[in-house]
Parts: C-alpha cells; sequence; structure tokens
C-alpha cells in the first residue's frame, strides 16, 4: 500500500512539473520589438529597425510610419528566410527588419510593422511587436520677429544675414494640406487658426524663414511656406476677396454628399466602421472580412454610409464590394477611388478573433496575461510542494503505526 501511494505521487509530481515547464515556456515566448531614432526633424532621414528575436529563423512584413497629418510612408514587404549552418546543421539568425524614411511632417509618429509573420526553427509564429511612437520636430527657426522689413534693407549687410525679411507680394495661395495658422512665424507661437485643404487664403509676403504673411480675417497672420501653393485645386473656386476666405472654410464642412443607394456590399477585409465620415471621428464597431452590410449612401470623399445595428454609420469605400466572398477573392477593388492613408487607417490588420479586436479597443497589454500566468504557475507550484509534503508525512505515519 505504501509502495503503490508513493508511486502514484511520484507520477503526479513529474505530470505537473512537465506541464508547467510547457506551460511556462509559452508565458515566456519570444516577442519582437521595434526601435524609433530619439530626435528627427522634418526633412530629416532615420532609421526605423524592428528588433528579431534570437530564435527567429524567418521574417516577413512591411514597415508603415504614419504622420501626424495622415500622410504615411511604407518600406514595401520585408522579407527573410535563412538557411542551415553547415557547421552545427541549425538554422542562423535573419537578422533584423530595418528601412530608412524621411521625416515629413511635424508632431507624433507611429510605427507599425503591418502583416507581421515570424517564425522559429520549428515553425511556430513569434509574437509581433506592438506599435511605438516619437516625435518630429518642425525644421523652421524660432526667430522674434523684426520691425520694419523695408528699414532692414538699408542695414548693414554684415547683419543681413541673421535678419528675418520679408518680399512683399499680394496673390492668392492655397493650402496644400491641413494646416495651422499662426500670430508670428513660429511653431510656438500662438494659433488663430486652423484650415482644411485646399483654402484660399491673400498672401502678402514671403519669408527667407520658410513663413508665408497673410492677411486672414483683417489681420496679419502667418503659415508655414510648405503647406502652400500658387496653385489652384482642380476643384476649387479661385477668389480674390480675402473677406470670402472664412466662407470658403466653413463650406468645405458641408460640401460632401451622398448619393443614395440601397444594396448589399461585403467586406473585402476586417475593417472599422466610424461614426463619421474621418478616421479621426469615434469608432463604433467593426466589419469581419466577408460580412453582408447594407449600403445606404456613397460620397465622393471616399466613404460609403451603411446600416449597422440600426444605426447610420460609415465605412471606407475601398474596403468593400458589391461582389459576394467567393466571387471577390483576388480581384481588384472596383469602388470609388479613395486616399490611400484612408484605407490603411481603417483596415484591422489580420483575421483577428472578436477577443482580440476587444482586447485592441481596451488596451490590454501582453504583459499582464503574462503577469496573470505566472502567479498561477507559483500557486500551482505551492499546491504541489503541500500535496508532497502531505503524502510523506502520511506515509511516515502510516510506518509507525
Amino acid at each position: 500500500m505504501k509502495k503503490i501511494i508513493s508511486q502514484i505521487l511520484l507520477i503526479l509530481l513529474v505530470i505537473m512539473i512537465g506541464f508547467l515547464s510547457v506551460f511556462i515556456a509559452n508565458v515566456n515566448a519570444s516577442q519582437a520589438s521595434i526601435s524609433v531614432p530619439g530626435n528627427v526633424i522634418v526633412g530629416q532621414q532615420f532609421t526605423v529597425t524592428v528588433n528579431i528575436p534570437s530564435d527567429a529563423v524567418a521574417y516577413q512584413g512591411t514597415i508603415i510610419v504614419t504622420y501626424s497629418n495622415n500622410q504615411t510612408d511604407s518600406s514595401g514587404l520585408l522579407l527573410k528566410v535563412t538557411g542551415m549552418d553547415g557547421n552545427v546543421g541549425q538554422y542562423t539568425h535573419p537578422g533584423n527588419m530595418t528601412a530608412t524614411f524621411t521625416a515629413k511632417a511635424a508632431g507624433t509618429a507611429t510605427v507599425k510593422v503591418q502583416d507581421c509573420q515570424i517564425s522559429d526553427s520549428k515553425g511556430s509564429q513569434i509574437e509581433s511587436p506592438n506599435s511605438i511612437t516619437f516625435n518630429v520636430a518642425d525644421n523652421t527657426p524660432q526667430q522674434p520677429e523684426t520691425n520694419n522689413n523695408n528699414n532692414n534693407n538699408n542695414n548693414n549687410n554684415n547683419n543681413s544675414n541673421n535678419q528675418v525679411t520679408f518680399t512683399d507680394v499680394n496673390e492668392i495661395i492655397y493650402t496644400t494640406e491641413r494646416c495651422n495658422i499662426r500670430s508670428s512665424y513660429s511653431t510656438s507661437s500662438s494659433k488663430i487658426a486652423t484650415v482644411n485643404s485646399g483654402t484660399a487664403l491673400t498672401r502678402t509676403g514671403v519669408g527667407n524663414n520658410g513663413w508665408s504673411r497673410i492677411n486672414y480675417n483683417g489681420q496679419t497672420a502667418y503659415i508655414s511656406s510648405q503647406y502652400v501653393t500658387t496653385t489652384a485645386p482642380s476643384n476649387s473656386n479661385q477668389t480674390t476677396n480675402e473677406n470670402q476666405n472664412q466662407i470658403t472654410d466653413n463650406k468645405k464642412d458641408n460640401e460632401v454628399k451622398f448619393k443614395d443607394v440601397n444594396e448589399t456590399v461585403y467586406a473585402l477585409k476586417s475593417c472599422n466602421l466610424r461614426k463619421s465620415w474621418s478616421t479621426s471621428s469615434e469608432k463604433v464597431g467593426y466589419l469581419k472580412k466577408g460580412q453582408q452590410i447594407k449600403r445606404t449612401g456613397v460620397a465622393d470623399n471616399g466613404w460609403s454610409r451603411i446600416e449597422y445595428e440600426g444605426k447610420t454609420v460609415y465605412v471606407a469605400t475601398n474596403l468593400i464590394t458589391l461582389k459576394a466572398p467567393d466571387e471577390s477573392e483576388n480581384t481588384n477593388v472596383v469602388n470609388e477611388v479613395v486616399d490611400q492613408n484612408i484605407v490603411e487607417n481603417e483596415i484591422v490588420q489580420g483575421e483577428k478573433t472578436e477577443l482580440e479586436l476587444i482586447q485592441e479597443e481596451i488596451g490590454v497589454l501582453p504583459e499582464v496575461g503574462n503577469n496573470i500566468a505566472v502567479k498561477i504557475y507559483f500557486i500551482i507550484c505551492i499546491i504541489a510542494i503541500i500535496g508532497i509534503i502531505s503524502g510523506i508525512c502520511y506515509i511516515k505515519k502510516y510506518r509507525e503505526i
């Protein structure tokens, strides 16, 4: 009897140790990470590095950089599969995934790896890196405004290189992106207004510091010259009346019109649903790849109006199709053209489960699950030790009897 009890306890101990060894190995699985430079200014080149774990033998993915103005840069598909090391018969490490970009806009930039796959020598998937952000500084000089530009032209030439001067002009310019209008020619000066892309403004001076002087609603203001052009957008109405600038800006919020339709569409990819037709509006749900939905309107700005759970919501037009899933595989998108930035921002990467999408919305960190699992591991170990000690005491007591 004593021998049987001892054998049973020994077998249970071996099984528990083996189970926990596999369990804790999964908890401490390898994960890739992203490294970005500390200080970057607009126009400067920088390198993004995806640090591949030491047990990896192959990787693929596309590094995407998204700037504060929604401009994006892509590395294209990066793919590396290593061979066998002839000396030891082991797979070699593929090295890190890197790409070089040129900073496009000041503000907070986000780096992520799209469609990332990293594998070890057993073919097991290694956890992909989380996205990371870094700051891009403006490259315009932070200098105080000089007083009289006409008097500056008469100053000593030795001092002219240190002065900000404006050449007087009188012309209509148009914004090429959504940008700020400021009280002085510095990003640290107070912001007067924010205008949309294509807004017409009257420029009164061009500075030698990368800024333009404008007349905005009757006051002198400044805007960065890199965000304006004298070429009118093809879809804008030119005007020389500076007092109509604000009217033009206000109309832009109302000029999006939807053509009423009543049709069934299908999601080409897992994608977000928005409260309004903008990537900055609130997310109210998502569609899974192939999911059927009713479309009630199509706009010329790259968005569609749909009915979702009894509510009117919006989705990027290039992420849905009129063709059923079995017909739309490996076909090009045939809907209205949309800005590629919208498409990349709205795709829910990979075929994720509903739980994963909820975790992504809430912001659950992988470390949380690991910490809980480690605690459970130690609790089970303590229980196992207590069980073994109890068994030994029982056997000892049985012998004494």
